[in-house]
């Protein structure tokens, strides 16, 4: 996911022609972007060691499949070799790849427990390689910019979901996750604004001309009308089991985004 997100971004930013990136450069930003994501898993399973073993004690680590330790080596090898190939491309990717380091590991240290704003860091994490995309082809504005705003608010909504099935292990190990605080009513319904919002920033492009409405549109609606169909269902039934499905149905509603403005800046 992270490494289709990063082509097709590149690819959108700069109107396809993917200037000034040689298709070696390319595979080395998705190293660099798959070695990021994959240092901050990592570390978040080592940090929620004890959370997990509530929450999800089929994960590898509380189920002793892995040890900390090999978890921690594997974490520091893709670290160093994310760094190589940032280095190696250029120094917008050296930039945002510490950056994103930096913030993956203060969320995960630090932030995690605080619930609003650690969900805040980690939408921008996950919408940084869309700002990435078009600070490499030549600055913010355009459909990436859009598109980036539109991930921050699915993700920031996703998140504050996700503490929906977790509360007891977050209650256990203090961490004020909304659904701790307000509860999960409250939860689902900040998550559920925070979803339509998103969708209605997908129709900026059709009124700016970023996108061609005669293949943008028809995946605008239907993505629409998933996200509508989400938010009510998470209103309406908050339980573990439906936000549980819940959290990858939402994936796969961006990967449709995603798509929609790929296939939509082709012939702009």
């Amino acid at each position: 996911m992270v490494s289709l997100a990063i082509i097709l971004s590149l690819g959108i930013a700069s109107r396809w022609s993917f200037q000034g990136f040689t298709p070696i450069d390319l595979v080395t930003v998705v190293v660099a972007g798959y070695c990021l994501s994959s240092v901050a898993m990592i570390t978040n399973d080592i940090i929620d060691l004890e959370i997990d073993r509530i929450n999800a004690p089929h994960r590898p680590l509380p189920a002793g499949k892995v040890s900390t330790v090999e978890a921690t080596i594997l974490s520091i090898f893709l670290a160093a070799l994310g760094f190589l190939a940032a280095i190696s491309v250029d120094l917008i990717t050296t930039a945002f790849y510490l950056g994103g380091l930096a913030l993956s590991l203060l969320y995960n240290t630090l932030l995690k427990r605080t619930g609003l704003p650690g969900n805040i860091v980690v939408a921008a994490l996950v919408s940084a390689p869309f700002m990435y995309a078009s600070l490499e082809a030549g600055g913010l504005g355009g459909p990436m910019s859009v598109f980036s705003t539109m991930v921050f608010l699915a993700v920031l909504g996703r998140e504050v979901a996700k503490g929906v099935p977790d509360v007891e292990g977050d209650k256990a190990a203090g961490v004020r996750t909304v659904a701790v605080v307000f509860g999960k009513k409250t939860a689902a319904a900040v998550a559920s604004a925070l979803y339509l919002a998103s969708a209605a920033l997908g129709y900026i492009p059709l009124i700016y001309g970023y996108v061609d409405p005669l293949i943008y549109t028809p995946f605008m609606l239907l993505l629409t009308l998933l996200v509508v169909r989400e938010a009510l269902l998470i209103v309406k039934r908050p339980t573990r089991e439906n936000v549980l499905a819940h959290k990858n149905r939402v994936l796969g509603y961006m990967l449709i985004g995603l798509v929609a403005f790929a296939l939509g800046t082709l012939g702009i």
